[in-house]
């Protein structure tokens, strides 16, 4: 895997280039064609994945059986963080949209290299909770949004 693409995801922004080097040695390239899988929700997590080239479309079944759409995510995007935090099964889908190269970085070897070296866990996670927060943030507004329009319905 490039540290090129590594220096640009905001995952792994802080790190220097000999740490870029130990994080891509953790990664494996895998094309995926439109329409194919990258993973299902409630899948068992094993890795985080960054887009080399292309694009990936995240998506929840709702509990009435439609297909909502999250995000559309492109190059140099990264999708698959929150199970390596919590252990959970995948809360969505992730489908290829049109030809990609995606990175697989497996959480044990990720988790292996934070363990071992401190400077990379402590950049990686101060941006993974910034990452996280900023996330949340948007939820919040979302939710607040829609509480809103419901209530003027009244």
């Amino acid at each position: 895997m490039s540290q090129n693409l590594l220096k640009n995801v905001y995952l792994f922004k802080g790190l220097s280039p000999s740490e870029l080097e130990i994080v891509s040695s953790a990664g494996e390239s895998r094309t995926y064609n439109p329409g194919d899988d990258v993973f299902t929700q409630t899948d068992e997590a094993t890795a985080l994945y960054v887009i080399r080239h292309g694009s990936v479309k995240i998506h929840q079944k709702s509990s009435s059986g439609d297909n909502i759409e999250v995000a559309n995510l492109g190059t140099g995007s990264h999708f698959g963080e929150m199970a390596f935090v919590d252990g959970e099964p995948r809360s969505a889908s992730a489908t290829a949209i049109e030809k990609s190269e995606v990175v697989i970085i497996d959480y044990k070897k990720l988790d292996d290299i934070l363990k071992s070296n401190q400077s990379v866990a402590v950049s990686f996670y101060k941006e993974l909770a910034h990452f996280l927060c900023g996330r949340l943030r948007v939820t919040t507004n979302d939710l607040s949004f829609a509480r809103e329009k419901n209530l003027s319905h009244f």
